[in-house]
């Protein structure tokens, strides 16, 4: 396979929207705002980065990071304990068949 096939099935629509989105938002808004500071429009840039950079961000949560499914494990799943015994949430462990030695190896009495 050629280089530039391998190139062409790396870079989809997706991540040249993304790459173009980056770009106009954030480097483009802040030539702009540049350009507004040297002919004396200071606040106007301000406004411009600030608006410009702000609509990047949400741009980019809206399109690329709010649809992820970011999930933890449902209630109804068990998870595996280990062979030690599990840790309640107190910190201290079940018990079982360690329940009468302390944590330095005695025996309790």
């Amino acid at each position: 396979m050629s280089d530039d096939a391998r190139l062409r099935d790396r870079i989809d629509r997706d991540r040249l929207l993304l790459a173009a989105v980056l770009l106009v938002g954030i480097a483009g808004t802040g030539i702009v705002r540049r350009q507004l500071g040297v002919m004396g429009y200071n606040a106007i840039g301000r406004v411009v980065f600030v608006l410009g950079y702000g609509g990047t961000v949400f741009l980019v949560w809206y399109g690329w990071i709010r649809p992820l499914d970011i999930t933890g494990p449902d209630d109804g799943r068990e998870l595996p304990r280990s062979a030690e015994g599990a840790v309640d949430t107190d910190g201290d462990a079940e018990a079982g068949g360690d329940a009468g030695v302390e944590a330095d190896g005695d025996a309790s009495r």
